[in-house]
């Protein structure tokens, strides 16, 4: 089984959160095998979550997404 990390996922601004919303969704529920919460505020924050260094890597390309060990 793949090691895991908490992180909590967030966006810099709207901008990106318009741009890559829907591929960080993808990676999440890829990875976690489901969606995952996150708050009503736009832009969003997703509440901490275990993730695969595989899906942190990914996150941390998509520029403006902010990716935080808790």
């Amino acid at each position: 089984m793949s090691s895991r990390t908490a992180v909590r996922v967030s966006y810099n601004d709207g901008d990106a959160h318009h741009n890559h919303g829907t591929k960080v969704n993808e990676i999440l529920e890829k990875d976690t095998g489901g969606p995952v919460p996150q708050t009503r505020s736009l832009p969003p924050v997703f509440l901490p979550v275990d993730l695969t260094e595989s899906a942190i890597s990914e996150l941390k390309a998509l520029s403006g997404v902010k990716v935080e060990n808790v």
